[in-house]
């Protein structure tokens, strides 16, 4: 199968907010429902100077999306760029027979499309909605214009393309050398650690589901050793809900488990 479709935007089931009236902050600029923001590595506006940052969001519009639109299929041309105010959304690959690898689920404040289309090639992979997701959107021309004006919304961008590129080696890494259970508390870890959290009581909507997809196992293996882990203390879960507690343990985990596959001793599942 081979996607030939460009962005999809279906014109009877997305809103466009041209009038920010009810998200505006008292400076005019578009802005959180503060309830909804994260800490996440993938939002670079909240770090900008505020008289910058009133510059990046004032040519930003917003728009409306319902549950599973695809917002670029892998191969599209980039000509927008988002962030997220509400809502998910689903960073994955799909093949040609349909399977899903889920690679990231972006989260309130993440910014989706800056890096690829700073060096304009087509993007890498389908972004799709989880839920409704209320989004800001800065076409082509303004994020370019914005890029090449502030020399500050440049360095911020430059950063996110090496941010992007260790996590994508990251992954990599750990689908080729690391056992099933190592590689789950692998994607723990590094989601903990996208979204800044401190060294315990880490929340992550996230379900055994996806996180099988993202470590290319099947969910009854991902069951097992989220089990474990959750016997160990690490971890504590509830529906489509993971909570990691102990950071720690978990390296630990991970050293244990990667130490058995090498042949350098340690015991517990695989």
């Amino acid at each position: 199968m081979r996607f030939t479709s460009t962005v999809l935007f279906p014109q009877t089931a997305m809103r466009e907010v041209l009038r920010c009236s009810p998200i505006c902050g008292s400076d005019g600029a578009l802005a959180f429902d503060e309830s909804l923001t994260t800490m996440s590595r993938f939002n670079w506006v909240e770090d900008l100077s505020p008289p910058i940052r009133k510059l990046v969001l004032e040519k930003a519009r917003v728009r409306i999306y319902p549950d599973n639109t695809t917002l670029y299929y892998q191969g599209d041309a980039v000509t927008e760029v988002f962030q997220i105010m509400s809502g998910e959304i689903r960073k994955c690959i799909i093949t040609d027979d349909g399977q899903e690898a889920l690679m990231y689920i972006y989260k309130p404040g993440d910014l989706i499309g800056d890096s690829s289309i700073a060096d304009e090639e087509p993007y890498p992979v389908t972004i799709i909605t989880r839920g409704e997701a209320t989004l800001r959107v800065w076409s082509a021309k303004d994020f370019a214009d914005l890029r090449s004006l502030h020399h500050e919304v440049e360095t911020a961008v430059a950063g996110q393309i090496s941010l992007r590129l260790r996590a994508a080696l990251r992954l990599l890494e750990e689908l080729l050398t690391q056992p099933v259970a190592a590689r789950v508390a692998s994607r723990l870890i590094w989601l903990a650690d996208m979204q800044g959290g401190a060294d315990q009581g880490i929340g992550l909507t996230i379900s055994q589901a996806d996180i099988a997809l993202m470590v290319g196992s099947t969910r009854q293996s991902v069951n097992r050793v989220v089990t474990e882990l959750r016997k160990l203390n690490f971890i504590e879960t509830d529906y489509g809900r993971v909570t990691v507690k102990d950071l720690e343990g978990l390296r630990s985990y991970v050293n244990e488990h990667q130490n058995q596959r090498h042949g350098r001793g340690g015991k517990g599942p695989q």
